[in-house]
């Protein structure tokens, strides 16, 4: 069953690969959506934005300000209350705070923060935000003025005076923080996040069509 369950998801994966025409787009999201993509897409990580996450105020910060951002140097911030690293960019513009869930140390995440940046192509770039259930509205309308023309939120339905969103369905009172990624069941080849037809938005800049 493990081994039926591992091939039918590996061939959701080449599904996606053989359907991509943009082979080297810069995906930048406020969570680990970016990297997930990335993966099930087989190409290479053009991307900071991998294995961490954003408060919604500081990713809006963060992508309003990109390349100022891309040049500031991440500095460690401790914090007895968490067991992950956190890294902090402080120029004009403000700070913007970096949670690096899954590394093991700072200077892991920040070698693989300033090898990916470096990456980052500009004239390539699709932003991508997991608004949750209580992102608030402020946050949203703020996302659907920024400067982007392939920018998306995954929200949990219609959003009013927001024009750059995408509904999902299955936000609801059970949500929690990473069910985007996990998948639909034990027996299925496709997560959560898969509702949002990804290669679609990365060949096209187009949002697709929602229920």
């Amino acid at each position: 069953m493990a081994l039926r369950l591992h091939w039918s998801r590996n061939i959701e994966r080449r599904k996606k690969q053989e359907r991509l025409i943009n082979k080297d787009p810069t995906i930048i999201s406020n969570n680990c959506i970016a990297g997930i993509m990335y993966y099930d897409l087989n190409i290479r990580y053009k991307s900071p934005t991998i294995n961490l996450c954003f408060s919604p105020e500081d990713f809006i910060r963060y992508i309003h300000h990109l390349a100022d951002y891309s040049n500031t140097e991440l500095i460690k911030e401790v914090d007895p209350a968490v067991s992950y690293p956190i890294g902090v960019l402080h120029n004009r513009f403000g700070e913007v705070r970096i949670h690096f869930m899954h590394y093991r140390s700072f200077q892991a995440a920040k070698v693989k923060w300033e090898e990916r940046t470096r990456r980052i192509d500009y004239d390539n770039t699709y932003i991508i935000m997991d608004a949750g259930l209580d992102c608030p509205s402020e946050i949203l309308e703020q996302f659907d003025q920024l400067e982007y023309s392939n920018k998306v939120i995954l929200t949990n339905g219609k959003v009013n005076n927001v024009r750059s969103f995408f509904p999902m369905t299955f936000y609801d009172e059970r949500y929690f923080f990473g069910k985007m990624l996990s998948y639909k069941s034990w027996f299925s080849a496709k997560r959560y996040l898969d509702e949002f037809d990804y290669v679609h938005f990365l060949n096209t800049g187009e949002i697709p069509m929602g229920r």
